[in-house]
């Protein structure tokens, strides 16, 4: 396993739905990166979604961590600031995928957070962050928005092997 998968932190914050958080979970996962972390889980994804996803994680041997809110997940993974990907219909500000991939294997801390609400982030969560879009029509959810970044970041991997 390439050593800069252990350095991106997948987030999915504010959600609500079962299916998201296993949905996210599987593509962090799957695509062989190390930790994901639900931050603000409510209803039934914290009753279902989040012990589903911690046994998944079990399973694959991967890292799993459940947090009350965002400010605590940069508390935690002690960084700055994450990289908050918004609704392309909020930002202008497209993610450069080659920037990504060069800072996931930099050796530093990467964390994309995904919001799992329809609303988005707040503006007090914006501005905890870098706030950066998909270059796509409408936004694709948590599970397709961690597929395609992860999938340019591995990209580098292979292209390096």
């Amino acid at each position: 396993m390439s050593e800069f998968k252990k350095n991106v932190y997948v987030v999915l914050h504010n959600v609500h739905a079962v299916s998201k958080v296993i949905e996210t979970a599987q593509v962090v996962y799957g695509l062989g990166f190390q930790n994901f972390v639900v931050s603000r889980a409510e209803g039934s994804a914290a009753h279902a979604g989040v012990p589903e996803a911690n046994r998944f994680s079990m399973k694959m041997k991967r890292n799993f961590m459940v947090l009350p809110d965002l400010q605590d997940v940069i508390e935690i993974l002690n960084i700055d600031k994450p990289l908050l990907i918004v609704s392309p219909k909020l930002s202008k500000n497209r993610i450069i995928m080659e920037e990504i991939r060069q800072r996931a294997t930099s050796g530093d801390k990467l964390v994309i957070v995904l919001t799992g609400s329809t609303s988005s982030f707040s503006r007090k969560e914006m501005d905890l962050g870098e706030c950066k879009s998909l270059d796509s029509e409408i936004d694709i959810g948590p599970a397709g928005t961690a597929a395609v970044i992860l999938h340019h970041i591995r990209l580098g991997d292979s292209l390096s092997a």
